[in-house]
């Protein structure tokens, strides 16, 4: 199944009433589909090796009864159907099977992505987890479309093709800082100093995206 496909079964199965055979079924299908799509991110993966599937099919497992259950709280407005799937995996349903194959969570040392550096910026105005996925979908097109150019013209000294716009879509794909850096033969110090550091100079830019009705 392509990704329209999957978000048309989705669809449907919002418009089936409650515990009923069909719309089990259709649920059925929709999670199937998923599985074999191919579309499915695998977030931290370079990391955790040994165990890392392990962890990435609990945290499947958990996806895919949490989309069974509350498919009706996906809203085709806000994001694409796979979009919100793979928010929902690397940001919650991931992090939460990682203490449950290898232990407490504090003690792993979990690198953390674009998504979670600029998920504070997407929160600051949105109460759900719906609202949260349009929010970080409006930072990420900002940032691709780059309307004021100052996400391309941000970059590491002698380094232009190191520039703030590269950086962020290379994280948010999750490409490791250690890959990045072998790619840009810059260290990986470097990199992300320089990227939380101009983060934070964007904060308000990006931040007060979250009031926008659309990017085009």
């Amino acid at each position: 199944m392509n990704e329209q496909q999957l978000q048309e079964l989705a669809l449907q199965a919002q418009q089936q009433a409650l515990e009923t055979t069909t719309r089990r079924i259709t649920l059925s299908k929709l999670i199937d589909g998923i599985y074999r799509s191919g579309k499915l991110s695998r977030p931290y993966k370079s990391q955790f090796p040994g165990v890392y599937e392990q962890i990435y099919q609990e945290a499947l497992q958990d996806l895919f009864l949490y989309i069974c259950k509350n498919i009706d709280k996906y809203d085709s407005q806000r994001a694409s159907f796979m979009t919100w799937v793979n928010m929902l995996l690397s940001q919650r349903f991931f992090k939460e099977a990682i203490p449950k194959i290898i232990g407490k969570v504090n003690e792993i040392p979990v690198e953390n992505s674009v998504l979670e550096n600029l998920e504070d910026l997407a929160f600051d105005n949105t109460e759900s987890e719906d609202n949260y996925i349009s929010a970080f979908q409006k930072i990420k097109r900002y940032i691709e479309i780059d309307p004021k150019g100052i996400f391309k013209q941000t970059y590491i000294k002698k380094y232009p093709q190191a520039n703030f716009q590269e950086i962020a879509i290379k994280r948010w794909l999750g490409i490791s800082w250690k890959d990045i850096s072998q790619e840009l033969n810059i260290p990986v110090a470097t990199l992300s100093n320089f990227y939380q550091r101009n983060l934070e100079k964007f904060r308000d830019d990006l931040k007060d995206l979250s009031g926008v009705k659309d990017l085009t």
